[in-house]
């Protein structure tokens, strides 16, 4: 194994002036992010306020049913009496999503461990399940490999309501034949079979999004003691009734102070990640499992195509007597995570550093301090075919991701092309316009009204020629099959769909590949905190 930092390719402005001059950002974000910053933290926040026993007994419940290790049980007693988290999140994916997921939850449990020993404190591991997100769209696909091609393998829903990941149930035969399509187009290892056979066992108790990622995470990350819990279990919504509540209070000065500070965002020509409106509530009510963004109109809090609304004194009630009805957005889960856990930090991805910033102000409406946002560890794993493959055509990774390995690709295919042969097909089509022209105009000038059958007989002339000319060019292709295909084998691994492996590969893909073991190999990488992209050479 071994390891190359490189500087983050694919970054957006924010991001990369997040990793670059986060100073220059300080009217964003309470802190920096480094030791000085977690040092900092960890002294002045108050940590006293949380519930901590009720939190201890809400994770307790929670993953009891998929199985507490010693490891996780340690952690929720240290959670209990005064430890600190490390703390991320990610929605409910098929097979944990794509490979950011499993790359958030290596940084959890990393960042936690160096501060642990750094700090000299319990610092536990959480991942915080975006189970009352409701848009399914992004979660019930993944990628496969289909001659050489991405495919996107969509999960059949039958269902047509949009109910939030963890009341969205899976028909039990159709998830089976689905994951069957997903592991056929997976190559035979010695691991599949095992694989395949673990991942069907921990189905068979989990049929919604939501409780199958939770099973898989567990099964991968427990022997780390990583704590997993989901944002709309029910038990965990009691217990924020009181957050619900203050929320509701100060839902005006909420949507006021994040309208305007995203507005500076914009003005510092970073555009507005959240998009905010000083209408907003900021709060969904959820219903038979569907979630409906309210918006506060004329003292009511509203859903207009629902026909739901609510007074003040109503939505206090719910907040009181049933939290489950009440769901946050991406303004109010910040705040949330930051109520109800004792945040050292909070591992952060692009997407959520940018809109993370839009909310200085709206956690100092509640006397709080945003966490340190440390930047996920972002990870590309080159297996062995690809390495040789590197080396043979002299290529290096950051070729791939600045396009010099496409471009040398279409210049090997141009370079080999015999120009004269769509030269000649272009002359037979400007040859045939003309000839078909003087027709058209000879037919007219006798009075013959023919056109539209010129013009389909020449239309049928041009079509014959597109195919030939299409056949000339998929023989051409395969005849120079074996060379770009492996500039496509290199694309494939590294930079498929033109972003980041991470981004649309499974683990299950690398697990086939690598064995089950893959998860470990990853957590003993010596990872820094430092805002590269991490390739790991296997």
């Amino acid at each position: 194994m071994r390891l190359e930092q490189y500087t983050q390719p694919f970054a957006s402005s924010f991001y990369k002036k997040y990793l670059e001059d986060v100073a220059n950002l300080s009217s964003f974000f309470h802190y920096e992010w480094n030791q000085k910053a977690l040092n900092k933290r960890v002294k002045e926040a108050n940590f006293t306020k949380h519930k901590r026993t009720e939190l201890a007994d809400v994770i307790t419940s929670y993953m009891s049913e998929y199985g507490i290790s010693k490891k996780s049980s340690q952690h929720i007693n240290e959670l209990k009496d005064n430890g600190v988290v490390v703390i991320g999140g990610q929605q409910a994916g098929i097979l944990s999503g794509p490979l950011y997921s499993i790359h958030k939850a290596i940084s959890v449990i990393t960042l936690a461990k160096q501060q642990r020993e750094t700090l000299g404190v319990p610092v536990i591991p959480v991942f915080w399940i975006a189970g009352e997100d409701h848009d399914i769209d992004e979660i019930n696909h993944v990628y496969i490999d289909r001659s050489r091609t991405l495919q996107k393998l969509v999960y059949p829903e039958k269902s047509r309501t949009k109910k939030i990941a963890s009341e969205a149930t899976f028909d039990h035969q159709l998830i089976k034949e689905y994951l069957d399509e997903i592991f056929k187009s997976l190559p035979e290892t010695l691991y599949t079979k095992d694989l395949k056979s673990n991942v069907l066992e921990l189905l068979d108790n989990n049929l919604t999004y939501t409780s199958f990622f939770t099973a898989l995470m567990n099964e991968l990350f427990q022997e780390e003691g990583l704590l997993l819990i989901d944002a709309a279990y029910e038990p965990l919504r009691k217990l924020e009734s009181d957050y619900f509540q203050l929320q509701i209070l100060h839902s005006s000065e909420l949507a006021k102070v994040v309208f305007e500070h995203e507005e500076k965002i914009a003005l510092e020509g970073f555009g507005t990640p959240i998009q905010a409106k000083e209408s907003a509530a900021h709060l969904f009510y959820v219903e038979a499992g569907e979630r409906f963004l309210l918006e506060r109109v004329n003292n009511q809090f509203v859903h207009e195509a629902k026909g739901i609304s609510f007074t003040l004194d109503e939505m206090m009630e719910i907040a009181r007597e049933h939290p489950e009805k009440l769901s946050n957005n991406v303004v109010t889960r910040p705040i949330m995570q930051e109520m109800v856990f004792p945040v050292l930090s909070f591992i952060a991805g692009p997407g959520e550093i940018a809109y993370w910033g839009a909310l200085k102000t709206a956690f100092e409406l509640f006397d709080m301090k945003m966490p340190v946002l440390m930047p996920r560890i972002s990870i590309s794993i080159v297996n062995a075919n690809t390495q040789s493959l590197l080396e043979k055509l002299s290529f290096t990774i950051e070729d791939v991701w600045d396009g010099s390995l496409q471009d040398a690709k279409l210049h090997y295919i141009n370079s080999n092309r015999n120009e004269e042969v769509p030269r000649l097909i272009e002359e037979i089509k400007a040859d045939l316009i003309e000839k078909y022209g003087k027709l058209e105009q000879l037919l007219m000038k006798d009075g013959l009204k023919l056109s539209p059958l010129v013009q389909k007989n020449f239309k049928n002339h041009e079509k014959q020629l597109n195919f030939i000319n299409n056949a000339i060019e998929d023989t051409f292709l395969s005849k120079l099959d074996a060379t770009t295909n492996r500039y496509d084998r290199i694309s494939m691994n590294l930079m498929p769909n033109d972003g980041l492996q991470e981004r649309t590969y499974t683990p299950i893909q690398l697990m086939n590949e690598y064995g089950p073991s893959l998860i470990k190999q990853l957590l003993k990488v010596p990872y820094e905190f430092n805002g590269k992209h991490h390739v790991i050479y296997l």
